[in-house]
């Protein structure tokens, strides 16, 4: 099996600097995850403290902690560094090769979506933020690592999108889409883009949309790729 992760975002129209982060790491026992942070508020001092915040995930999972831990790890960090009075909202997605399994972790007002075998379904457990309390558990979720999984997770900036405007954003048809079995890439591009249609083209707050699905493989060989595109 394969893993392909695909990582879609923009930032808020006119503003110029994302405020949400996003790091895609390689884990030491094997696997990927995908680290999603949405900090306070826009601009550059939002986008230094969710950078922040990004990098430290990703290098506690570079060192070998586990999600959960990772995850009470930079909540204790924001909350001394802030004081208790800024928030962001964490969400890490994880395949872990060496435990077989598909991690969802999660202190977001955001779900994420779920699907396989062509059902979807969200992950929306009520949780707070980081940040905001010195006492702070996550939403975790352990699924099976098979062939045809896909897990999707956004910032608030996506299922907020076309609020007063064309309608408000729908997870149903984020679902469709998850269903249609559309490779990573293409996946994540078309739920943006619904988004962005929906913002009539300018975005009233940062969006993020990552993608992660497990496909069979088709080398051998263990061919791992890293792309990325980035305007400048």
């Amino acid at each position: 099996m394969e893993v392909h992760v695909d990582v879609a975002k923009v930032g808020k129209y006119a503003v110029g600097v994302s405020g949400d982060s996003v790091e895609v790491v390689e884990r030491p026992c094997g696997g990927i995850s995908i680290v999603i942070i949405d900090g306070q508020g826009h601009g550059r001092a939002a986008k230094r403290m969710s950078h922040m915040i990004a990098n430290q995930a990703a290098r506690l999972i570079e060192d070998g902690a586990r999600d959960g831990a990772v995850m009470r790890v930079i909540n204790d960090h924001l909350y001394a560094f802030r004081d208790g009075q800024v928030s962001a909202t964490a969400t890490i997605l994880s395949a872990d090769v060496a435990h077989r399994c598909l991690v969802v972790s999660r202190n977001s007002n955001t779900p994420v979506l779920v699907a396989a075998q062509g059902k979807a379904r969200s992950l929306d457990a009520p949780v707070e933020p980081i940040g905001v309390r010195r006492l702070l558990k996550p939403s975790l979720t352990h699924l099976e690592l098979v062939e045809g999984m896909v897990l999707m997770g956004f910032t608030d900036g996506v299922i907020h999108a076309g609020r007063g405007r064309r309608g408000m954003f729908s997870l149903e048809r984020a679902c469709q889409l998850m269903a249609q079995d559309q490779p990573a890439r293409e996946l994540a591009n078309s739920v943006l883009r619904y988004a962005l249609e929906l913002e009539e083209g300018k975005p009233r707050d940062d969006m993020v949309v990552a993608v992660m699905k497990v496909v069979g493989r088709g080398s051998k060989l263990g061919i791992r790729r890293v792309s990325a595109s980035y305007p400048l």
